[in-house]
């Protein structure tokens, strides 16, 4: 899974930006965001691609309103299809979550110890889905995946990170659902992991790592 991310307007991600004729937007400077806050979205809206802060923890449309009981801040690539909450936005609402790094937590002895990860040579571009509530909220999931070889020594889940042209194909609409989760399905990027401080498991510590 993925319970922490760190977006800031670095060279990495600003580029990423640019490469989608956004570069007139800035990325907040923003560590250690947690579940249910603000997080920025690459998406369509009115035909136009553009940028919005969402809430990472996606509302269902036809449901009451925010709220936890249920943990929808990631989906899963496997059963996302199938979910009531997840099929509709998985066709026509799929964003880009741009990050300069996440963290995941590795049990060690008797801690969870957190590391946090980043691109090696690139910024990460998440792959998400989003929803629009009653014309007032805009939330949003983040893709997750069984981990690769290299990332399952930390976890047995990772984000689905696209790179290149998976990354207009996944917003690009007029490609059906079903093609573009069998051609994302195991997307990720060479990533570096060090250990951080616990300090960070506290969603209220906002400190870069």
């Amino acid at each position: 899974m993925c319970g922490r991310i760190f977006v800031r307007p670095e060279a990495k991600t600003q580029n990423l930006l640019h490469q989608l004729n956004l570069e007139h937007f800035t990325l907040p400077d923003t560590p250690n965001v947690a579940p249910t806050e603000a997080i920025p979205v690459i998406h369509y809206w009115e035909d136009r691609l553009t940028v919005s802060p969402m809430r990472w923890w996606l509302v269902p449309s036809w449901s009451d309103g925010p709220n936890t009981k249920f943990a929808m801040f990631n989906a899963r690539i496997e059963t996302i299809a199938s979910s009531r909450a997840y099929k509709g936005p998985l066709k026509y609402r799929r964003g880009i979550v741009p990050v300069s790094g996440f963290v995941e937590w590795k049990r060690e002895a008797n801690k969870k110890q957190p590391y946090y990860f980043e691109g090696q040579e690139q910024s990460l571009a998440l792959a998400a889905i989003w929803e629009t509530w009653r014309d007032e909220l805009l939330s949003v999931s983040i893709l997750t995946q069984p981990a690769n070889t290299d990332f399952a020594q930390y976890h047995d889940r990772m984000p689905v990170m696209l790179a290149g042209d998976h990354i207009t194909q996944w917003l690009d609409h007029s490609i059906s659902a079903e093609d573009e989760l069998a051609s994302v399905h195991g997307a990720s990027i060479t990533l570096s992991a060090r250990a951080v401080s616990t300090q960070i498991n506290n969603g209220r510590v906002k400190e870069w790592v």
